[in-house]
């Protein structure tokens, strides 16, 4: 069950990180985005908005991992959301630019790290029915 506390912990971690973003840009705004931030008042209020947005998963990751094997319905929906969300920064590289490597990478992670998340929850719950060693 070694595999299970490590997806576990990486979920708690996501979590975290999802939860903590959240908040800060909902507190700063667009501040401590890298490059010009000067936004106008719509565009402040629709980030702070979909960052309030974004609390929502972080909440729900934390409220999965104690028993992540029983929550298949949650981690694909927020892993859904995520990688549409990594979607959605290719389309704002086609119609902006490209954006700090720092955003790049997050390009890089969103629509990858949803599958790999729920493959691995899926092997462990397949594993669970097997007898040890087969």
């Amino acid at each position: 069950m070694r595999s299970l506390r490590a997806l576990q912990t990486l979920i708690a971690v996501l979590a975290l990180v999802v939860v903590g973003t959240g908040a800060m840009d909902v507190a700063l705004g667009t501040a401590p985005l890298p490059g010009d931030t000067g936004v106008g008042t719509n565009v402040d209020g629709d980030y702070r908005f979909f960052a309030g947005v974004w609390l929502g998963p972080g909440i729900a990751l934390f409220a999965i991992v104690p028993r992540v094997l029983e929550h298949t319905a949650v981690l694909r929906a927020v892993g859904g959301a995520v990688f549409l969300g990594g979607l959605a920064r290719t389309v704002s590289v086609a119609a902006a630019g490209t954006p700090a490597p720092f955003i790049l990478g997050l390009l890089a992670l969103e629509p990858a790290a949803p599958p790999v998340l729920v493959l691995w929850r899926r092997g462990l719950v397949e594993g669970v029915g097997r007898a040890p060693g087969t």
